[in-house]
């Protein structure tokens, strides 16, 4: 499976990551095309190859028409509703974006849905955002992963006046991951680029082993006089398997309206899974284990969430190791409408193919057709096209 890692030790903002994509061979004109099922005019995309520092790499070249207008959470999920986007891809601009307004409501002690995107919502940055999370899926990438967060020192000028280095934001949303403040002076790293990472990817962990495909190196527009870019690297990792934290706790005095809820706050910060079983209590009370598996870097952020939601008094946490298959999403039309269709491959052969539900369940609620018949159906048409039962 490919990961990609991005060393982000010398800085890193949402264009640098695209530039590096750009660089590691991600084609601009197919990526043009791509974006224009954002449906928004007024951008360009003009990445260009540039020596800087003694080092080639490229700069995205994302402008876009100066806006007056500042962005809700609410607006930027009516351009996704209305895109002409794959449904994945609408969910992970859609995840970096609500990942940057939970930061930003945390910082300034709002509600998520009150946040302004400032320059995070400006034309430019949206396209900065979807480019890059539309080019990790045509790179066929499966994993993100990412080195420490390295802060510089200083200030920076933003909408809401100066603000110390590195910004509150970034602050918030590098809680629970490793860290390293250096001697350097300026913005290292931008709220939209540890939006994305966080959002969509890992900090990663151990020594594990890759196999190097390649590598990109990606620029950005400001020049502080010592080297700044983001390196893609781009490596095959073989059999998927992550080392994961799994942490666990037992509760039997909690109302269990609260647990839907619990499950979609861990996932909402970046859990791989999360689950409830029921268990026998030490005094024969009938109780409920819940289950979170996790990257190690959001042992602080779920465990503040998990004190603060539940009535738990304490909980576990322990190593654990995940192998999981190589993914894939690909679509069929039912009914008028597309459901996805996840795969799972083993050592490069098919052995999972499972419709998604909510693709389905909303297809039987707007087509009136019962829903085992279009799970059966989608699965069917899936096979039938890529001639699985000859």
């Amino acid at each position: 499976m490919k990961a990609v890692i991005f060393d982000i030790q010398l800085g890193a903002s949402g264009d640098m990551l695209l530039a590096a994509l750009l660089d590691l061979g991600l084609d601009p004109d197919a990526l043009r095309t791509r974006l224009q099922g954002l449906g928004l005019s007024g951008w360009e995309l003009r990445p260009d190859r540039i020596i800087k520092h003694h080092i080639r790499g490229m700069r995205a070249g994302v402008s876009a028409r100066e806006e007056t207008r500042e962005r809700h959470l609410s607006d930027i999920r009516a351009i996704m509703e209305a895109a002409n986007l794959e449904r994945g891809e609408k969910d992970d601009i859609m995840k970096v974006f609500t990942t940057l307004a939970r930061a930003e409501a945390a910082v300034h002690g709002s509600e998520i849905e009150h946040v302004h995107f400032h320059e995070v919502g400006a034309l430019d940055s949206i396209v900065d955002i979807a480019a890059f999370c539309l080019g990790v899926r045509m790179l066929g990438i499966g994993t993100i992963l990412f080195t420490d967060f390295c802060f510089g020192s200083g200030t920076v000028v933003t909408r809401h006046g100066e603000m110390p280095e590195p910004v509150p934001a970034v602050l918030e949303l590098s809680r629970g991951f490793r860290i390293r403040i250096t001697p350097r002076t300026g913005e290292m790293i931008t709220p939209t680029a540890a939006a994305i990472l966080v959002a969509l990817g890992a900090q990663i962990q151990g020594t594990a082993g890759y196999v190097t495909l390649g590598s990109g190196v990606g620029f950005g527009t400001r020049d502080y006089g010592v080297p700044s870019y983001t390196r893609a690297i781009l490596v095959e990792a073989g059999e998927p398997a992550q080392s994961l934290l799994q942490i666990e706790f037992t509760i039997d005095d909690m109302n269990p309206q609260i647990y839907p809820h619990l499950i979609a706050r861990a996932i909402e910060l970046g859990a791989r899974d999360a689950y409830i079983a029921p268990v026998i209590m030490k005094k024969g009370r009938p109780g409920t284990l819940v289950t979170v598996l996790a990257p190690e870097g959001l042992r602080g952020r779920l465990g503040e969430m998990i004190f603060r939601e539940t009535t738990t008094l304490g909980i576990r946490s322990f190593p654990v190791d995940r192998e999981i298959l190589e993914r894939k999403f690909e679509s069929v039309t039912i009914a008028g409408r597309e459901i996805r269709i996840k795969t799972g491959y083993y050592r490069g052969e098919l052995v999972n193919v499972q419709p998604e539900y909510e693709d389905c369940q909303a297809c039987a609620r707007e087509s009136g057709i019962a829903l085992k018949e279009i799970m059966a159906d989608a699965t069917r048409k899936f096979r039938e096209a890529k001639g699985l039962d000859r």
